[in-house]
């Protein structure tokens, strides 16, 4: 019987009946065949732009997407100020993927009362600070507060107080004397409560006005 050859042109006309022997040959020719007739298609592709191209699938590098070109949404930037990297690190797990009112959340972390300045002196679009009464020292979180309102002159940066030992900063003295936002205790703070706090906080007309992007 007369052996069938495939008619593209370039394909090579070896019979395709190869024995055991000859498996490396078998092996090449059809690599060989496989290269052109890859190249054939991307050059009829090229040559016919017009013509349906439905027999052939062409696979093309994908560019990475390009999410500029949508609307970017501005993140409120949230410094968490705490001794304790545990409270950081539940803190940041507690929150993942919340978005307060449509945007998402962005994290800063400072150890201590002065790490914090520092990045509330270098991050201008600050939004708030969850921050611990109790650092290097047991009034650290209330000295900061001073500095934000009166050297740094930062009234616009919510404040919410979060300590392990309320003895050292009862709610009701910290609340009438010093310029925060918030005010909650570690051992009754749960997920549901942190982000209700967050959302109450963040509705503020001013820091909303200050963050979002122009």
């Amino acid at each position: 019987m007369e052996q069938q050859h495939s008619h593209m042109p370039g394909l090579r006309k070896e019979s395709t009946d190869y024995g055991m022997g000859n498996r490396q040959t078998k092996d090449r020719l059809s690599l060989c065949n496989i290269d052109f007739f890859i190249s054939y298609c991307r050059r009829k592709n090229a040559s016919s732009p017009d013509e349906t191209q439905d027999d052939i699938i062409d696979f093309l590098e994908e560019d990475e997407p390009n999410f500029s070109l949508g609307t970017a949404v501005h993140p409120w930037k949230i410094l968490i100020t705490d001794d304790d990297s545990n409270v950081h690190e539940t803190t940041v797990l507690a929150l993942n993927g919340v978005r307060i009112h449509g945007r998402p959340l962005e994290f800063l972390h400072a150890y201590s009362a002065k790490e914090a300045e520092e990045l509330i002196v270098q991050n201008d679009d600050l939004s708030l600070i969850l921050l611990d009464v109790v650092m290097e020292t047991v009034d650290a979180g209330l000295e900061l507060v001073k500095v934000v309102r009166g050297k740094l002159g930062k009234n616009d940066i919510r404040i919410i107080l979060r300590t392990g030992q309320p003895g050292y900063a009862p709610e009701e003295k910290v609340s009438s004397q010093f310029a925060i936002d918030g005010y909650t205790t570690k051992s009754q703070l749960t997920r549901s409560l942190l982000i209700s706090v967050l959302n109450d906080t963040l509705t503020n007309t001013k820091a909303l006005s200050k963050q979002l992007p122009n």
